[in-house]
């Protein structure tokens, strides 16, 4: 599933997340990218692969989780 990178980013700031947290989460589960490349794929300046989306999404959902909201966004395979 390809969203606009709006959604991405509206989700982090719904999950109350910095660039800089959401990078975090996102490497602890495996990322490899850039923390500048984390942020272009949220603005739409870079096009993450699938694989990377969805490190993002589970970082996301992880947080969401935390926050007692649940999955709220859907991984590649859903």
């Amino acid at each position: 599933m390809r969203e606009s990178p709006d959604v991405l980013d509206q989700s982090r700031r719904e999950a109350r997340l910095s660039h800089g947290d959401l990078w975090l989460r996102y490497f602890e589960l495996g990322g490899r990218r850039t923390p500048l490349e984390v942020e272009a794929y949220l603005y739409g300046a870079l096009l993450p692969t699938t694989h990377d989306r969805d490190l993002i999404v589970g970082a996301l959902n992880e947080r969401f989780t935390e926050l007692g909201r649940g999955q709220a966004i859907p991984s590649s395979d859903d």
